[in-house]
């Protein structure tokens, strides 16, 4: 069994699938969950492909699934979750993301670069055709009924470290019920369903926009 999972997600064909790359000190599988034709044999080379479609769901809700559960596609007891975007560019990577990872914080993530709070960022997410007919702001009128404190934080969440605890595991299906409920737009959902489940991440060195880890490699649908 691998002791580290690299998971992502590839739906409606949205980015390319990029290559893995080996890591120092650490068994790393690396997971690709999908609803398209296979990759091409390069591309592919040493990802686990797991197709699974999801008819009538649309694709950035279906691409959650493993986002907010990568346990369900791994016996190992760590996973980071690294959106299709980006390319692994350092061997360091899993080592020492997973290196921020305590039973106290069993979640690690990069701070948001720009706001940290959830109402600024569903104002901002109000304007992007990206999220066109989603109900954020409403969402987010709804979190502050509910007694969310502005400022409370905000994550990027296009890379998360989580141990596979029994506290990150509800996080992951209160996630995904917010989802379904609300936006998909989940940088607005994470800070409520954090803060309900009594879990704040861990900060990552730098951002996830610059950092030795990682590069961004977003296809042109990325907007």
């Amino acid at each position: 069994m691998s002791q580290v999972a690299i998971v992502t997600a590839i739906y409606d064909g949205y980015d390319s699938l990029k290559p893995v790359l080996p890591q120092a000190g650490v068994d790393v599988e690396w997971i690709c969950v999908h609803d398209g034709e296979p990759p091409d044999a390069e591309a592919a080379q040493g990802w686990t492909l797991v197709y699974e479609p999801r008819p009538g769901v649309h694709p950035n809700r279906a691409a959650k699934h493993p986002k907010y559960e990568p346990w369900r596609y791994t016996d190992a007891g760590v996973s980071l979750w690294v959106d299709a975007s980006f390319r692994v560019v350092s061997a360091q990577f899993a080592i020492e993301a997973v290196a921020k990872l305590t039973d106290e914080e069993p979640i690690a993530q990069f701070v948001h670069p720009w706001r940290n709070c959830l109402y600024a960022e569903a104002k901002e997410s109000a304007g992007l055709a990206k999220y066109a007919g989603e109900p954020v702001l409403e969402q987010a009128d709804r979190y502050s009924e509910l007694g969310h404190p502005e400022s409370w934080g905000l994550w990027a969440t296009g890379v998360i470290g989580r141990r596979h605890t029994a506290a990150v595991r509800e996080l992951g299906v209160r996630w995904l019920a917010e989802t379904y409920e609300w936006s998909f737009q989940d940088q607005i959902s994470q800070p409520f369903v954090l803060r309900e489940t009594g879990l704040r991440p861990a900060p990552w060195p730098g951002s996830h926009l610059a950092t030795s880890w990682l590069a961004y490699e977003g296809s042109a649908r990325h907007g």
